[in-house]
């Protein structure tokens, strides 16, 4: 028995090292990540030469996932030598014992007594786990051997009496009610909900072309064969319902052995739950509206088909017609899965994406600005194409938020909606930041959208203006680039959203502005405030000060759309009715420039204050006429101040 302890510690070690190193290899960053500037977005010192080689990379990475996987199928093999499920594994509690007994298959080998618990100290267990959070059917169809061994090893567990407990999470009781951590069972539960809408959506997609785009019947075996995706859905799905059994026995008999005291403890607990925040309230709404299909394109009773809302990309798909690669069906199926469970979701800063529903290669994207950037709160919509050749090369994607092409918000977000990126193949990086069929994904393009391009310092992605980072000049350039980014995202990417909102993103836009409606009010007086005090610059006053003026006009603009916003359903205990009475802007934002009336947005004097939105029944008819025409006014010299505006900043 010794013996054998010993040498399964040294099985359960060797797994738990292979993993690890797995992980660390996985993790490696370049060795240069201490620099400031981001790879792949003009930073630096644009330097093309390759520092590291991706296929040497991807060789190490298999040559480490293969020694780990061998580890696995051995451990699982000592767990249960023949691999077989037992034949009444399945059998219903309430049988008759003695039938069960009869056809009882063999039994299961007994496990040194000390094993469990080596294995629950392990690093295992948390390895497992990590392989089991990957919901992204891409990722895993290029390492099926090693997830194979893995639901191999989940199985050997689950039909061990001595460890399916450890699929469990530690103190159970406690962990079901807090819901701190998640078991082995709802992680494989969720990867076996992947699985299959990846199988559904492959099914429709090539099934339901409704006459738009539909591949040759010749792809049609290879597509569902491709990277051994064919065996391992079903491996999951066997694997996951004999877990799922093996664990609720086993809950069941702590119920029925648990004392009665301790039972309604918890249940009392569990009726009075804690109050959610506000963040926790706006994260659970949007979590459910950050995947979705739209009907894009609909068909012509003449024939052909045209598109229901605008899309950059309509002469592309127009001239490429039918054709497509054969694993182009394949690919999209697995990006749109990883997609529906991995975008990034924060109060700070989320992405939405809406896909076709019958073509998932044309795609609408929106990203939320990140906290802390002049794009913070904004809504900024992009269009997305798949060309027929992808993976081979990469999407195409075009920024729609422009002001009607006169905003450049980014120098890598152009005026034309162009977006340079080196993942994109849109900008000159080294060969390991550009597009890889192997390694690249779109999910990967969304994120370094949003982290490495909507930045709070945008000037320094400008190639070469890096160097000026820190100095005195390069600040007073930042600022003055930002104030205008600032007034440039209030009125496009949000009083323009909440006015004209696509209709993909229409339920997205009106909650995410509902929901933040006082924090984005308070955000841009803090902006205004923030410009106020650096107007006195000689040489980058005039611009800001120009920007702080813009920004009034359309802060007062968006109190005002914001006021009409309807409370969605499903959040009337969050609306406020004192909203109104506690948006006002501060005092001094009102009381700068006096001398110039039309650009400021003064209603009133500071020791009047500001009537409530809506709230002009006490007003007289020309006073009511007089606020009517300074509206106006300030909406016809909108167009005039921009262009002053970008004049001055060039």
């Amino acid at each position: 028995v010794q013996q054998e302890l010993v040498i399964a510690a040294t099985k359960a070690t060797a797994v738990s090292k292979a993993a690890a190193i797995l992980q660390d290899s996985l993790g490696n960053s370049d060795d240069k990540s201490h620099l400031y500037w981001a790879k792949g977005t003009g930073f630096g010192t644009g330097s093309t030469t390759q520092s590291w080689n991706v296929e040497q990379a991807l060789l190490r990475q298999r040559s480490e996932e293969e020694h780990v996987t061998v580890l696995l199928q051995v451990l699982s093999s000592y767990i249960n030598p023949g691999g077989a499920v037992p034949p009444n594994f399945f059998a219903e509690e309430d049988e008759d014992e003695s039938e069960s007994e009869s056809e009882s298959g063999p039994e299961q080998p007994q496990l040194p007594m000390l094993f469990h618990d080596l294995l629950q100290q392990s690093s295992l267990l948390p390895a497992l786990s990590s392989y089991l959070r990957n919901d992204s059917v891409l990722d895993m169809a290029r390492h099926i051997p090693l997830y194979r061994a893995v639901l191999q090893l989940l199985r050997a567990m689950a039909l061990s009496p001595q460890l399916v407990s450890l699929l469990l999470p530690q103190n159970r009781r406690q962990k079901s009610a807090q819901g701190d951590e998640l078991s082995v069972i709802c992680l494989l539960t969720k990867m076996k909900n992947c699985v299959n809408t990846y199988a559904s959506r492959l099914k429709i997609n090539k099934s339901k072309g409704n006459g738009k785009s539909r591949l040759p019947n010749k792809y049609q075996d290879e597509l569902e064969q491709d990277e051994g995706l064919a065996l391992l859905i079903p491996d999951i799905q066997e694997t996951a319902n004999l877990v799922q059994v093996a664990t609720d026995r086993l809950v069941l008999e702590d119920e029925v052995e648990a004392p009665a005291g301790k039972d309604s403890a918890l249940s009392g607990n569990l009726e009075c739950p804690l109050q959610r925040s506000l963040e926790e309230r706006y994260l659970e709404v949007m979590k459910q509206l950050q995947f979705d299909t739209y009907e894009m394109i609909t068909e012509c009773s003449e024939g052909g088909y045209q598109f229901v809302v605008s899309y950059h990309f309509e002469s592309n798909m127009r001239a490429a017609g039918e054709r497509s690669h054969p694993s182009r069906v394949k690919r999209l199926a697995q990006e749109t899965v990883t997609l529906s469970t991995s975008l990034p979701l924060s109060y700070s800063s989320s992405v939405f994406v809406r896909c076709d529903t019958d073509r998932l290669d044309i795609m609408k994207v929106l990203i939320t600005g990140p906290a802390e950037t002049p794009y913070a709160n904004g809504c900024f919509e992009f269009d997305v194409y798949f060309p027929p050749d992808y993976p081979n090369s990469p999407m195409h994607i075009n920024l729609e938020t422009t002001g009607h092409h006169t905003i450049r918000f980014n120098p890598n977000l152009y005026n034309d909606g162009k977006v340079c990126l080196s993942v994109l193949n849109t900008w000159h990086g080294r060969p390991e930041e550009k597009w890889n069929a192997q390694t690249s994904s779109f999910l990967q393009v969304l994120v370094s959208i949003q982290s490495l391009i909507l930045v709070p310092e945008p000037y320094f992605n400008e190639p070469g203006y890096e160097r000026s980072r820190g100095t005195p000049s390069g600040n007073q350039s930042s600022r003055e680039y930002n104030s205008n980014i600032c007034q440039a995202t209030v009125k496009w990417a949000m009083l323009e959203q909440v006015r004209n909102p696509c209709p993909c993103f229409r339920e997205v836009i009106h909650t995410h502005f509902w929901m933040k409606r006082q924090e984005i009010l308070n955000q841009i007086e803090g902006w205004i405030s923030d410009m106020e005090t650096q107007c006195g610059d000689r040489r980058t006053g005039r611009a800001i000060s120009l920007n702080a003026m813009a920004l009034k006009r359309h802060f007062r603009q968006l109190r005002e759309e914001l006021s009409k916003l309807k409370t969605p359903e499903g959040l009337e205990d969050l609306a406020d009715p004192a909203f109104q009475l506690t948006s006002s802007p501060p005092a001094s934002s009102l009381q700068s420039a006096p001398d110039s009336k039309e650009a400021s947005p003064v209603v009133g004097s500071s020791s009047q204050g500001f009537a409530p939105f809506g709230a002009t029944g006490g007003l007289a008819n020309d006073q009511k006429h007089s606020v009517e025409e300074n509206v106006n006014h300030d909406i016809d010299t909108d167009v005039e101040m921009e262009k002053m505006v970008s004049k001055v900043c060039e």
